[in-house]
């Protein structure tokens, strides 16, 4: 546990080292975006959370974990977007297995995830899966297919589930704030749910919930 945690301390000075780089040459050229190192995402380099950092750290790690346990003929996981698009359109099946995965994981903003074994499994038991990845022999031969539920048309797995938990996490914020007497701040989680969700609240409902005195 004391390695990992130093391993990340080391990871996240090297990134936040690299993204003052970036953010100093795009500030000199007058650029008020950039792309952060490794993920290539673009960033507006006034802002100065900690996000970003972690995110790119995240990534790392999860590049880092994959090489310890992937096949021996898997390639470094890409954790670019174009990366992972450039492994799944070319013609080897098994590589583009590993975009398939590093987009997966991107997706989990590269937390909370299946082995790559069990996603490999899963996606070539989904209706989804390509049909040149689906009747490849090496690839069925390697990774028995089998049903396992979470995967979109995409082949990222999970991503339902987080959308579910994310909005039941800020169901719970807007009845919090709404216990409490901030009508505002309830009106405005609101709001920010029936965008996540693409659901709008029945209007009595809301003129009901609106209508409530503060406690």
């Amino acid at each position: 546990m004391a390695d990992r945690i130093q391993f990340y301390a080391k990871l996240l000075q090297h990134v936040v080292g690299l993204l003052d780089e970036v953010r100093q040459k795009a500030e000199a050229a007058g650029e008020k975006y950039a792309y952060a190192p490794y993920t290539e995402e673009p960033f507006s380099i006034e802002d100065q959370s900690l996000f970003l950092e972690q995110t790119v750290c995240c990534a790392l790690a999860a590049r880092a974990a994959f090489d310890e346990t992937a096949p021996h003929w898997a390639p470094e996981l890409p954790i670019s977007s174009a990366d992972c698009e450039k492994m799944i359109r070319g013609k080897s099946s098994k590589i583009a297995l590993v975009g398939f995965y590093g987009r997966s994981l991107a997706c989990a903003n590269w937390g909370r995830h299946l082995s790559f074994y069990d996603f490999v499994c899963g996606l070539l038991g989904s209706e989804f899966a390509p049909e040149r990845i689906r009747n490849d022999l090496e690839v069925q031969l390697e990774f028995p297919a089998r049903k396992l539920p979470g995967f979109d048309k995409a082949l990222c797995w999970g991503v339902q589930d987080r959308l579910v938990e994310t909005a039941q996490q800020l169901i719970r914020t807007e009845e919090h704030y709404r216990a409490c007497g901030m009508s505002d701040e309830a009106k405005w989680m609101r709001s920010v749910i029936e965008q996540v969700l693409k659901v709008k609240l029945d209007e009595r409902l809301a003129q009901f919930l609106d209508s409530q005195p503060n406690r």
